[in-house]
């Protein structure tokens, strides 16, 4: 039961770095997306 636990908990850590990572990463792109977004929203509208 312990080992099981700790594998939870070990792919939870897993899972919040992986997050925090994609966030750090993202944070310059986004800044180069938020013009294609606007761009595909007005095709959208289109």
């Amino acid at each position: 039961m312990l080992e099981e636990q700790t594998i939870v908990t070990l792919k939870l850590v897993n899972s919040d770095i992986v997050v925090s990572l994609i966030m750090t990463n993202l944070v310059p792109y986004t800044q180069k997306i938020e013009p294609l977004g606007k761009i595909l929203k007005q095709l959208l509208i289109l």
